[in-house]
């Protein structure tokens, strides 16, 4: 083979390696893939606050690492937050030498120390043995499964229930059909894997609350107590940043009610600790009441129990305990008299004849016979006998033997009468046939 061919051979072999290179070396610079990890963050509540939350992202057994291992946001009340974790491949970079760098002639030559590439001369951004403009490569840039985990991390607010699921990430990287790589992410909740699940923290808010009842309650000790009287109660804050009601100015609420059960709102509590607030009436204008003036303190302790806020409230005034808070204000009117349904007991003698009836009228055996006597003496009051026998009655009355009867009977008035009665109605029985008879004796002699 001659000379001159031989030369043309090795051109063309020179040519087609140098154009085989560059396929090469065109083909690693796309071998890479790139990937997301969206994420969204809740704050759930009516009354929920905004707070600033941070999501992570961990790699497992040598996963490369994301562009961020952690992405904080700033989560609106009632609002849902959306980002996303990045990853940006890269197969990195073995040139040094920016084309536009200025060096010295005499250091053409390039040596590697140590994985970077340095060079013998001085550039003119730098002193000779700097390290030159080298990348490394880095993230997905062969097939795999590459997993990582994603959590949150709690905030600071006790009120909200945090949201701990931790999600199992896994990016798996296969070629496509351009011979580039391609990367597709799935998630999995707890490690479950048999559902893909998209990433979502959800945060509750549930704050505890209290709401105080005030009850109002007027005795009244003469007269009656007006139904429009109106009265005024005020809670205080030992501390203004304490929770308040809503109507609340600067740590005190005031509230204005009648006779009966009001309450001065809720009070929502989001952190852990001890509240202390007292409750008084205010003392008003009304003219006859009198005011209690009792200062009650009620006390709240806020705890964490199985995530969730508890309190506990205990009211006291003084060294003494209560379930609720009761004010109770008296009324009483000058000249005026509570309606009384208690008869009083009349005592003394009764020397009237009105008197007397009414008293007999009045009178209520309280045993046996006293019931059988009365039968009896209706039958003869209401007969024939009954006439002569009033007539006679109110002859004796009415001379010195009922003079007698009157002070016997008012003597007795107070005690058991039951043998007085017994006996007057003997006496006038006999009395009556007395007469009968004289006056049937007098019809015969004529």
């Amino acid at each position: 083979m001659s000379r001159v061919l031989r030369k043309n051979y090795i051109g063309a072999f020179m040519v087609m390696l140098f154009a085989l290179l560059l396929n090469i070396c065109a083909f690693a610079a796309e071998y890479k893939a790139d990937a997301e990890v969206p994420f969204s963050v809740t704050m759930k509540g009516d009354k929920a606050s905004s707070e600033k939350m941070t999501i992570t992202i961990t790699p497992i057994d040598g996963a490369p690492e994301f562009d961020q291992d952690s992405i904080t946001v700033d989560a609106k009340k009632g609002e849902t937050v959306k980002d996303k974790f990045t990853m940006t491949s890269s197969v990195g970079s073995s040139s040094p030498i920016d084309e536009s760098s200025a060096y010295d002639e005499s250091a053409e030559y390039m040596y590697e120390s140590d994985g970077a590439y340095e060079s013998g001369a001085a550039y003119e951004s730098g002193a000779a043995g700097e390290t030159g403009g080298y990348e490394e490569p880095k993230g997905f840039l062969e097939p795999g499964d590459y997993e990582y985990e994603v959590r949150q991390i709690s905030g600071n607010t006790d009120a909200y229930v945090y949201d701990d699921t931790v999600y199992r990430v896994i990016v798996a990287v296969r070629n496509n059909e351009d011979y580039n790589l391609e990367a597709t992410v799935v998630a999995y909740k707890n490690g479950d894997k048999k559902a893909k699940q998209d990433i979502e923290f959800v945060n509750v808010y549930e704050p505890c609350l209290t709401d105080p009842p005030v009850r109002k309650v007027v005795i009244e000790d003469e007269g009656t107590a007006p139904d429009d009287v109106k009265f005024t109660f005020s809670m205080k804050a030992d501390d203004k940043t304490y929770p308040m009601p809503e109507g609340s100015v600067d740590g005190v609420k005031t509230i204005e009610t009648g006779v009966g059960e009001v309450e001065f709102g809720s009070m929502y509590y989001e952190k852990v600790g001890t509240y202390t607030y007292s409750v008084v009436e205010k003392k008003g204008d009304a003219a006859s009441f009198t005011y209690d003036e009792t200062q009650y303190t009620i006390k709240v302790v806020v705890e964490k129990k199985d995530g969730k806020l508890e309190a506990t409230r205990t009211i006291y005034s003084g060294d003494k305990t209560f379930d609720e808070i009761v004010f109770e204000n008296h009324y009483a009117k000058a000249g005026e008299k509570k309606n009384d349904t208690t008869s009083g007991t009349t005592s003394g003698s009764s020397t009237t004849k009105d008197n007397s009836k009414k008293h007999e009228s009045d009178y209520v055996p309280d045993s046996g016979s006293g019931s059988v006597l009365g039968a009896v003496r209706d039958a003869i009051e209401d007969g024939p006998v009954g006439q002569v026998l009033g007539a006679a009655r109110d002859l004796v009355e009415d001379g010195p033997i009922g003079q007698v009867l009157g002070a016997v009977r008012g003597a007795t008035r107070t005690g058991d009468n039951s043998f007085m009665m017994v006996s007057g109605l003997c006496f006038l029985a006999a009395l009556a046939v007395l007469l009968g008879w004289i006056k049937a004796f007098l019809k015969r002699s004529r």
